[in-house]
C-alpha cells in the first residue's frame, strides 16, 4: 500500500501557490520556463551532428518519420533524455525531464572543463511540480547519481532530492531510488524518451499492477494473493508496496520460519533491483518489523548484520536509520530472558531518548522497560509527556486495534497506564490533573530551540502578532496549535502575542463564534490550519503531534526577523470588570508616518479553557471570543485611533451562547457538556493597515476585577439524540511548502465523523459555514 512517508514526500513536490503555478505556465508547451533562446542555441550546439541536421529541417524530418518510422531501440547507456518518475499506488507521476550525459575524457591540461562537467541537466518539469536545479551529479555509462534542490516561489531551496540509479538494459529503464533531505528512501524510475519536453506527457501514467494490489489487499485472506503478486510483479515498483503487508500478515498469523525467511529473501532481492540504498532501507524495515514481534524478534539480528555489511561496503546511512536500528536492537534485548541483555537494552533506550526526546515510539518502549525492570517514577515521568499531549495517528490506530483484537494487538493507552501507575503509587488519582498540566508545559518547553533562546530580546520595540485559524476536530491543526504554544513558551508576551480563531472545520467546533468566522473570511483563507504573522500568511505549520518540531521551526524562522523591528506606534490599554460590566479603553499614538489608512482591531480572548477536543488538544489558550466592532477593525475618527466601550457581561456571554444554540439547531451538532468558561479574559488591540493588512503594533492586558455573570448560561432545552458525526476530509491534492489548508465547506451539510488518520494533509470540509453578518455589539455604551 502507499506508505505515509511516500505520500508526505509527494506533498512536498507539488506547488499550490498561484504564483508558482503561473511561473510554471510561463513557458510554452514546447519551451520550459527557464529556457532562453541563448540556452536553446547552446543545447543545439551540444547535439550530435545528425541531430543538428534534423533540427534544421523539423518539418521534413516529421514527414519522413511518418513515412518510415524508426524502430525503438533499447538504450545501451544512460546517455539521452529521461523522465524521472515517482511511483505511486495508482499511477506513475512524471516529475522532470532530464538530459543525461557521460563525461568525455578531456585533453591534457583541460582540468577546468573537467571539473565543471555536469552529467545531468533539467530540461523540463511536470505540471504543478516544484522547479528545481541540479546541485551535483555523477554519471558512468551505466549509472546515474545526482542531487537537486527543489525551489520555492522565491527561488530558495526547501527540500533536497538525491537520486541513485543504474540502467536495466532488459527493461530499458534506469532503476533507482530517491531520498528527500537524507531522511528516507523510496523507489524511483527514469524512463527513456525521445521527447524534448513534457508537453505530451501532462498526466500521470497508470501504475502497473495497481488494481491487482488493491484486490489482493481487500480479499478475505490477503496472504496468498499478496504472495502471488510479489512473485509476479517483482520488476515493478508496487512490489515494494506489497511486501510489508505480506510480511506483516505472515508474522501476525504465525507462519513458519521457512515461509517468513522466504518472503524476506524475495523482499530484499526485489529491493536490491532499485539500488543498494533501497536494499539497506528495506533491511531497516524488516529488522524493525521482526523486533516488534514476540515470537520472531530473535530473527532480527540476522538482518541487522546484513544491514551493517551494506554500510561497511559504502552505503551512506540516512538520518533515521541509526535511530530505527537502535530501537529495534533495544526491543530485541527487552524480549530476552537474560537480565544483562535487558539491562543493556534499557540503557540503550535511555541513551536514544536523550538524542531523540520527541520520539513517541521510543518513549513508549522506555515506559515498558521502566514498568517491568526499572523505576515506577521514571515510567510516570515519561507517561506524563505521552498522556498530556495529543496522541499520534499511529497511537490512535494501535489503541483501537488493541481494543478490537486484544489477543493479537497489544498497545496500552498512555492515559490509562498513567492513571493505573498513579493510583499504585499514591493510592488515588488526587493530584493527577495537576501533574498532567505540568507535564504538558514540560512537553512544550522541550521544543524551544537554541535559535529562540539566543534572540536578543532587547532589540526592537514592536510586539508581533500570530493569528492561528484552527479547528477542534482538525487533525493537521494539532502541530500548528502546539507549535504556537511553543512560541509562547519561547518568548515573553512583550515580544509576541498569539490569538486563536476556531472554525467549524472539518466538523462543528464549540469554540467557534461569528467573529472568528468573519476574521477567517477577512483573510480569504481556504482552510485550517492557517497562520498569519503580523497580518501576512506564513506556511509550514501543519500535521500531527509528530510535526510539532518542524512546524515550530518554520514559525520561528519567519518570526525571528520580526522581533528586532522598531516602530513608533504605541497602544495604551485598560480593561476592568465591575458589577457585571466590562470597561474597555484603547488609545493609539505614533501612526503619523504610516501612509495607508489604519484600523484599530480589538479582541476579547479567553486565557485558557480545558476541553478534550476530538483532535486531542485539551488545553486551549487565547481563544478569540469576541471582536469589538467589525472584525476588520475600527477606522480612525477625527484622525485618532481609539476605542472606549462598556460591555454588559451577561449579554456578552449570551451572544456566544445564542450563536452556538443557533448553530446546533441548524447543523444538528451537540455541544452539551462543553464548558463556556469565560472566567479569565485578555483585552488585545492591534493596529492593522487597511490595504496591506500589515500589523504595525499589538498590545494586550488581562481584564482586572471580577468577571461576574448574573445569569447562568442556559443548557439546550432538550438533549439531542446523538452527537453529529464529523465529515471525513477528502484527500487533498499534494501541496509543496506547506500543507494545503482545509477548505470551507458548503452550507446545509451535516457533519460526518472526523477522519481518524493524522498527518500533514490539511482539512478541507466544513459542516456549516454561512458567511457571518455584520455584528451588533451587545449592550455596549459609547462614552
Amino acid at each position: 500500500m502507499l506508505s505515509i512517508s511516500r505520500f508526505s514526500l509527494l506533498l512536498c513536490l507539488l506547488m499550490i501557490t498561484v504564483g508558482c503555478q503561473k511561473g510554471s505556465e510561463s513557458g510554452s508547451e514546447n519551451q520550459t520556463a527557464d529556457s532562453s533562446p541563448a540556452e536553446t542555441a547552446s543545447k543545439s550546439a551540444e547535439m550530435p551532428e545528425a541531430d543538428k541536421t534534423a533540427k534544421a529541417d523539423d518539418k521534413s524530418a516529421e514527414e519522413k518519420e511518418k513515412e518510415n518510422p524508426e524502430a525503438f531501440k533499447m538504450p545501451e547507456t544512460v546517455e539521452g533524455n529521461w523522465i524521472l518518475v515517482l511511483p505511486q499506488q495508482q499511477q506513475l507521476m512524471p516529475l522532470y525531464l532530464l538530459r543525461v550525459m557521460t563525461e568525455v575524457k578531456s585533453a591534457e591540461g583541460d582540468q577546468k572543463e573537467k571539473s565543471d562537467f555536469q552529467g545531468v541537466k533539467i530540461v523540463s518539469q511536470g505540471p504543478n511540480v516544484a522547479p528545481a536545479k541540479i546541485v551535483s551529479s555523477k554519471t558512468t555509462d551505466q549509472t546515474v547519481t545526482f542531487v537537486e534542490s527543489l525551489l520555492d516561489d522565491k527561488g530558495k531551496e526547501f527540500i533536497q532530492l538525491s537520486f541513485e540509479g543504474s540502467l536495466n538494459k532488459e527493461r530499458g529503464a534506469i532503476y533507482g531510488n530517491i531520498s528527500f533531505n537524507n531522511d528516507n528512501c523510496i523507489p524511483a524510475l527514469m524512463l527513456f524518451t525521445i521527447e524534448k519536453d513534457l508537453s505530451k506527457i501532462k498526466e500521470p501514467m497508470p501504475s502497473p499492477g495497481a488494481q491487482e494490489l488493491i484486490q489482493a489487499m481487500q480479499s478475505q485472506d490477503p496472504f496468498k494473493p499478496l504472495n502471488e503478486f510479489t512473485e509476479k510483479m517483482q520488476m515493478f515498483p508496487l512490489a515494494l508496496d506489497a511486501f510489508p503487508p505480506l510480511l506483516a500478515f505472515a508474522l501476525s498469523s504465525d507462519k513458519d520460519t521457512k515461509t517468513i525467511e522466504d518472503i524476506i529473501k524475495r523482499y530484499t532481492e526485489t529491493s536490491a533491483l532499485w539500488g543498494k540504498r533501497m536494499e539497506a532501507s528495506t533491511l531497516v524495515r524488516i529488522t524493525s518489523m521482526l523486533a516488534r514481534t514476540d515470537n520472531n524478534s530473535g530473527m532480527a539480528t540476522k538482518y541487522m548484520d546484513q544491514f551493517n555489511k551494506l554500510v561497511e561496503e559504502g552505503v551512506k546511512p540516512l538520518s533515521s536509520w541509526d535511530q530505527e536500528m537502535a530501537l529495534a536492537k533495544a526491543r530485541v534485548g527487552l524480549k530476552s530472558k537474560d537480565p544483562e541483555k535487558i539491562k543493556i537494552a534499557g540503557a540503550l533506550l535511555e541513551s536514544e531518548a536523550k538524542k531523540y526526546p520527541h520520539d513517541r515510539e521510543l518513549i513508549t518502549e522506555l515506559v515498558s522497560y521502566e514498568k517491568e525492570h526499572g523505576s515506577i517514577d521514571k515510567a510516570i515521568e515519561h507517561l506524563g509527556i505521552l498522556a498530556s499531549s495529543p496522541l499520534s495517528g499511529r497511537e490512535r490506530q494501535m489503541i483501537a486495534a488493541s481494543k478490537q483484537s486484544p489477543q493479537t494487538v497489544k498497545f496500552d493507552d498512555p492515559r490509562e497506564t498513567l492513571t493505573e501507575l498513579w493510583k499504585k503509587k499514591h493510592g488515588s488519582t488526587e493530584g493527577l490533573d495537576k501533574y498532567l498540566a505540568e507535564s504538558f508545559k514540560r512537553f512544550l518547553d522541550s521544543f524551544v530551540s537554541k535559535e529562540a533562546k539566543e534572540v536578543d530580546l532587547k532589540k526592537g520595540n514592536r510586539t508581533s502578532l500570530i493569528e492561528l485559524f484552527t479547528g477542534a476536530s482538525c487533525p493537521p491543526c494539532v502541530a500548528a496549535d502546539l507549535a504556537t504554544g511553543v512560541v509562547e513558551s519561547s518568548f515573553p508576551a512583550s515580544k509576541v502575542i498569539v490569538l486563536r480563531y476556531h472554525q467549524h472545520i472539518p466538523a462543528p467546533d464549540p469554540l467557534t463564534n461569528s467573529d472568528s468566522e468573519a476574521r477567517f473570511f477577512y483573510y480569504n483563507h481556504r482552510g485550517t490550519p492557517s497562520i498569519n504573522l503580523n497580518g501576512q500568511q506564513v506556511f509550514g505549520a501543519a500535521g500531527g503531534v509528530e510535526e510539532v518540531e518542524s512546524s515550530y521551526d518554520s514559525l520561528v524562522e519567519a518570526l525571528i526577523p520580526e522581533l528586532s523591528a522598531d516602530t513608533e506606534v504605541k497602544i495604551e490599554l485598560s480593561a476592568a470588570a465591575k458589577d457585571g460590566k466590562l470597561d474597555l479603553k484603547a488609545n493609539v499614538s505614533g501612526t503619523d508616518k504610516i501612509k495607508e489608512p489604519l484600523q484599530l482591531v480589538a479582541v476579547l480572548a479567553e486565557d485558557e479553557l480545558h476541553y478534550e477536543a476530538p483532535n486531542g488538544i485539551n488545553l486551549h489558550e487565547m481563544i478569540v471570543r469576541s471582536m469589538l466592532g467589525e472584525p476588520t477593525g475600527v477606522a480612525a475618527k477625527d484622525g485618532k485611533l481609539s476605542l472606549t466601550k462598556t460591555l454588559d457581561l451577561d449579554e456578552f456571554k449570551g451572544r456566544i451562547s445564542d450563536y452556538l444554540s443557533a448553530f446546533e439547531e441548524k447543523s444538528g451538532a451537540n455541544f452539551t457538556g462543553v464548558p463556556l468558561g469565560l472566567e479569565k479574559l485578555h483585552f488585545v488591540v492591534f493596529v492593522q493597515g487597511e490595504l496591506s493588512k500589515d500589523v504595525f503594533q499589538v498590545a494586550s492586558v488581562p481584564v482586572s476585577g471580577k468577571l461576574t455573570y448574573k445569569s447562568e448560561l442556559a443548557e439546550p432545552a432538550k438533549e439531542k439524540p446523538a452527537p453529529a458525526k464529523e465529515k471525513p476530509a477528502k484527500e487533498a491534492k499534494p501541496p509543496v511548502k506547506a500543507d494545503k489548508p482545509e477548505a470551507k465547506p458548503e452550507a446545509d451539510k451535516k457533519p460526518a465523523e472526523a477522519e481518524k488518520k493524522e498527518g500533514a494533509k490539511p482539512e478541507d470540509k466544513k459542516p456549516e459555514a454561512s458567511k457571518p453578518e455584520p455584528k451588533k455589539e451587545a449592550a455596549e455604551t459609547d462614552k
